[in-house]
């Protein structure tokens, strides 16, 4: 469970947007604000297979860790295919949608667009979002705006510090510390 309210006894429970998505306004340009029920990561393989050239980049940024390495934001060199990105996604599905400890973020060297998978459950969309509500469309989504509920936690469980370590041994990231806006509520 990596996302949790507290229900009327104190308890955490797991929290689901139930499929939703909105336009949201931003200083420049607006952006999807996506709410999944599940399968975030497939969602997101999905919106980045619609962009024109499939090359990527990965922005792991790691707000807690358990495994004694620095929080801070860890760059993936290019990724060269489609396919090498899900086989990096595929691999720690389980580890990025069960751990509230990261964001993770698909990016495109030409600019065609940036999914920010947080670790509110929520994917931010940028770059042709036509394209996108289509496909949100066709899972069944429905436009609403939402927010994240308050009170909330994010679950880091101790049983997933090898998932971490093993996360960051995947790939030859460039580190650099946390920015401003990383880390909020």
């Amino acid at each position: 469970m990596k996302f949790a309210t507290l229900n009327s006894a104190g308890e955490e429970v797991a929290f689901s947007y139930g499929d939703l998505y909105f336009r949201e306004p931003l200083s420049q340009g607006e952006r999807l604000t996506i709410g999944p029920s599940a399968s975030h990561v497939d969602l997101m393989l999905t919106l980045a297979s619609t962009w024109p050239t499939h090359q990527y980049y990965i922005l792991y940024v790691l707000l807690n860790s358990q495994s004694g390495v620095l929080p801070g934001r860890y760059q993936s060199p290019l990724i060269e295919s489609f396919e090498d990105l899900q086989v990096f996604f595929y691999t720690f599905e389980r580890f990025l949608e069960s751990d509230g400890r990261h964001h993770i973020w698909i990016s495109s060297p030409a600019n065609e667009g940036t999914l920010v998978y947080d670790q509110h459950n929520v994917i931010f969309a940028y770059g042709d979002l036509s394209s996108y509500e289509a496909v949100l469309r066709e899972r069944g989504f429905r436009q609403q705006e939402f927010w994240f509920p308050s009170p909330h936690c994010h679950s880091y469980p101790s049983s997933h510090v090898t998932d971490e370590e093993s996360l960051l041994a995947h790939l030859d990231w460039q580190y650099s510390p946390l920015q401003e806006g990383d880390e909020y509520g």
